[in-house]
């Protein structure tokens, strides 16, 4: 081995032996010394974006993970290198999404807003409408933010230079450098710091591309960026955008509350009488982000503009620290206020004021504006541009009646002090009062968009819902769909006939096992959130219940739902994940080195255990849209080997996997990046490799989605079998349907069938549960679809099972919450380009196919889909690797129904 060699050698082990030690800045040092020698070494870039990714760096981490991508695309399939490329592959899809602007793939996808983008950067470049103080050949350009789109464009209007600085996040500059290159501009500098910035005269133009990539405004963010460009800025430069405004309007919304309050009575009654009213004291969040044109609900007043503001302002006290002082010399002044009544035209209950953020990007009435406003947007083109979001502060549902005023006052102010420009720029407030108020200065320092306001009456009551301290911080803390989670009816009802019939199989199983102490089972449950699981199970009679949660915030809900329900004595919850839980005698990823003595209730290093034995019966609901998203496999495997007895019951005990093969012209928007934007001015090739491999979606609610097959089931999970495996895969043949039907379509018919059975199985005799509230309509009108331009996915959803017969299912007729979504995946390579052929060029509704002709697409519906000649079934691959779901079109089985014939070959199950 060559000197050089040996050295590279040495230096990788080394980096490889710090990451396994835990010790990743050492390890990054390591791998950058390789690099140093040798740049596109794919092992040290594997290893440098492992290193990133321990150390929290994500956008780092992605970068080298990208070059390590790269520098292996050409391995032989089967090969180390080519296995090496996959991992760089998926370690870089995991790393983007934390590194990425949020919603990024949906916003390429939205043309309006790209050419309103293109129009106000093309003015400003030229310096029309007072935009710039320079002519175009002249025009020197700075951008800040975002993935490079805003400086290909600017350069595409002529600047003389431009400049791309991305702060701390080398995957935003590597991706401008490319998308500038692979768009033929040569006039783009990217760096990842002003720092590095080659020597550029004072810019013309300054482009705040983060601001341009938001829903809301991150204030602090802001003001360190147009502090750190004040300085290299020319006198009299523009800022892009020129001004931002915050609008709002008042709503009902019986979707949003759902969102944010526990039905307490709904409950009652789909628990046999469980008390969960405590929850609304302290789950319920002051704001939410929200897609408001998804769901049914009624605007109260008209929109109005409760704060505009110029950025050249915000400019200026950023370069000329005290300028938004005030007389009295800055304590509490207001930089920038305003004071609006909205005047209430429709009746309704006030649930809560919808804001959002306007950018105008030029001086002047005539500029291009992008706007996150819900006007005019379908529940369709909420579902699929997901960057188009509004924001709600909950108000006290009061009933508010036409005429009747509502008072926002909405103020930019500063705390005064040496950093007062900084401080006032961080604080953003709405707050009720009369004309022309002033927020106290405690609200101007909170760095946070704060909303409040009153009903303009003679009593002067608040409309804003109360918000403790401590609400702030479990809503911190607390994943968002909580509350809509709590609200399933179907899920608590599938859990708490299932939690019961498994803890009868594990008291039988102790009899069975001649277990006479007198003990009854004990139950253990992984991830407890607020303890319903452990109320059901002590509400089916279990004595013994321990719960492990990680949130901190959870613990004190828990505590008081098992208080008030009687629980208390009966169950304990420990924070902790369940690798860390530790048994008496031995049994646990912490105790089993250090374990007491058998019959010893002490666990590792003599310290109390966490179980006194083994448990009888786990609980579990760790399930996201994908199910296997939370890492439940790997969690069960985990428990069954150290936490449970042999034959332990399991609550679910069984997961299956149901998809379809559909196809759709509107779902790339969610997973798939157009190949240019902005007319072909903007080639975004660079892009596709960071695109997600599935999206999650309220697919009832995107639109233009019709299926191919019979949704069916593709893969099975035996939580309980003795071999259950960390990763896993099987191919199901599903057969093709006689035409494409829309997927509202068959969710009619599965709904109208369920509610058949649901009515003959409850019979008269069934309690009556309370009136429910307004759900969103889940079948969406029918629309027009472009055949032509489809794509195939596969669509897929979940169902669980329990001991005894009880089940429960994600499927898009059976959500009336938001918790659980589906999955969407784009199918790929030569099987789907058949399918698609074959769908281009099936015969439509006038060759005898029409779309009147059974299959549950009606001849109202709007559609005219052809049929299939020459498909059978086609075969679909399902596989889930520790804590992804995947698929792949492996085949498609001729008409003939002969199921060998497979133009891939077919698959056969495995695992």
């Amino acid at each position: 081995m060559q000197p050089e060699a040996a050295t590279l050698q040495k230096l990788l082990l080394a980096a490889r032996a710090a990451l396994k030690a835990g010790e990743p800045s050492r390890a990054a040092d390591l791998a950058e010394a390789v690099l140093k020698r040798h740049g596109s070494n794919a092992l040290a870039l594997f290893l440098a974006g492992s290193a990133h990714a321990a150390r929290g760096s994500h956008a780092a981490a992605a970068a080298a993970f990208l070059r390590a991508a790269a520098a292996t695309a050409g391995a032989t399939p089967g090969s180390q290198r080519h296995q090496l490329h996959l991992t760089c592959a998926d370690n870089l899809l995991l790393e983007a999404e934390r590194a990425l602007p949020p919603a990024w793939m949906s916003a390429l996808h939205d043309d309006p807003r790209l050419a309103a983008l293109q129009a106000g950067i093309a003015a400003a470049v030229a310096g029309d409408g007072g935009a710039a103080p320079a002519p175009s050949a002249a025009c020197r350009v700075l951008v800040l933010g975002g993935l490079g789109l805003e400086a290909v464009l600017a350069a595409h209007a002529g600047a003389a230079a431009v400049s791309f600085v991305a702060h701390g996040n080398p995957l935003a500059a590597q991706l401008c450098g490319e998308l500038a290159a692979d768009s033929g501009v040569a006039a783009v500098a990217a760096a990842t710091s002003l720092g590095q910035l080659p020597g550029q005269p004072p810019f013309d133009l300054l482009v705040l591309a983060d601001a341009l990539g938001s829903q809301s405004v991150d204030w602090a963010l802001l003001r360190r960026q147009l502090a750190a460009a004040a300085p290299l800025l020319a006198g009299g430069a523009a800022v892009l955008p020129h001004a931002l405004r915050v609008r709002g309007q008042l709503v009902e919304c019986a979707a949003a509350v759902e969102l944010n309050e526990v039905d307490v009575e709904q409950l009652r009654h789909d628990t046999g009488g469980l008390d969960l009213s405590a929850a609304n004291s302290l789950l319920p969040r002051a704001a939410r982000s929200f897609a408001l044109p998804a769901h049914p609900h009624s605007a109260l007043s008209a929109p109005a503009t409760l704060l505009e503001l110029p950025l050249v302002r915000l400019l200026l006290a950023a370069a000329v620290p005290g300028s938004c002082h005030g007389s009295n010399g800055g304590s509490g002044a207001a930089l920038l206020a305003a004071a609006t009544q909205l005047e209430v035209t429709t009746a309704g209950v006030a649930d809560a004021l919808c804001w959002w953020v306007e950018q105008l990007l030029l001086p002047g009435e005539a500029s291009p504006v992008l706007s996150a406003g819900p006007s005019g947007l379908s529940p369709q083109h909420a579902q699929q541009h997901t960057h188009i979001w509004q924001h709600l502060q909950y108000l006290q549902h009061v009933q508010l009646a036409p005429g009747q005023r509502v008072a926002v006052s909405c103020s930019l102010a500063g705390t005064g002090g040496a950093d007062a420009a900084s401080e006032a720029m961080q604080a953003l407030s709405l707050a009720a009062g009369s004309e022309g108020s002033t927020p106290a200065a405690a609200d101007a320092g909170s760095g946070s968009l704060s909303v409040r306001f009153e009903v303009c009456s003679a009593s002067g009551d608040s409309l804003l819902l109360p918000a403790s301290a401590e609400q702030a911080a479990v809503a911190a803390a607390v994943p968002n769909y909580h509350m809509s989670m709590l609200n399933d009816s179907a899920r608590t009802a599938a859990y708490r006939d299932g939690i019961s019939a498994a803890l009868q199989q594990a008291a039988a199983r102790r009899e069975e096992e001649g277990e006479q102490d007198g003990e009854a089972p004990l139950v253990l449950e992984i991830g407890s959130g607020s303890g319903l699981l452990c109320l059901l199970a002590c509400q089916a009679g279990a004595q013994a219940v321990v719960g492990c949660e990680r949130l901190p915030e959870l613990h004190a809900v828990a505590a008081r739902l098992l208080a008030a329900n009687g629980c208390a004595d009966r169950v304990t919850i420990l924070p902790k994940h369940s690798r860390d839980l530790t048994v008496a005698g031995g049994g646990g990823a912490a105790s089993d080195a250090a374990a007491a003595a058998p019959g010893s209730t002490a666990g590792a290093g003599g310290a109390a255990a966490d179980l006194p034995r083994r448990a009888d019966m786990l609980m579990h609901e760790i399930f996201g849209t994908d199910p296997f998203s939370e890492g439940v496999v790997p969690s069960l495997l985990h428990a069954k080997q150290h936490l449970l007895r042999p034959g332990a019951a399991l609550a679910p005990c069984r997961l299956r996997v149901v998809a379809a093969v559909a196809a759709s012209s509107a779902q790339h928007r969610l997973a798939r990046p157009p190949v240019a934007v902005c007319g072909g001015a903007v080639v975004t090739r660079a892009l596709r490799q960071l695109a997600p491999r599935k999206a999650d979606c309220r697919v009832g609610q995107a639109g233009g989605l019709l299926l191919l097959t019979e949704p069916a089931a593709v893969l099975e999970v035996d939580f309980e079998a003795d071999d259950l495996q960390l990763a896993g895969s099987a191919t199901a043949l599903l057969e093709c349907l006689p035409r494409p039907l829309p997927l509202g379509s068959w969710m009619a018919e599965q709904a109208a069938d369920e509610a058949v059975q649901a009515q003959h199985a409850d019979g008269a005799a069934a309690p009556a549960a309370p009136a429910p509230r307004a759900t969103p309509a889940e079948a969406s009108p029918p629309e027009a679809v472009d055949l032509a331009g489809c794509a195939l996915f596969a669509v897929s959803w979940f169902e669980y099972d329990f001991q005894g017969g009880a089940t429960g299912s994600s499927a898009p007729h059976t959500q009336r919450t938001e918790h659980w979504q589906q999955v969407v995946q784009p199918l790929e390579g030569a099987a789907a380009e058949a399918v698609l052929a074959s769908l281009a060029s099936g015969r439509g509704a006038s060759s005898g196919c029409g779309s009147s002709a059974g299959g549950g697409s009606g001849a109202g519906d709007g559609y005219s889909v052809p049929c299939f000649e020459d498909l059978g079934a086609l075969a679909l691959t399902a596989g889930y690797r520790v804590d992804r779901l995947w698929f792949e079109l492996a085949g498609i089985s001729a008409a003939t129904g002969d199921s060998g014939s497979s133009s891939d070959g077919d698959h056969a199950a495995e695992g």
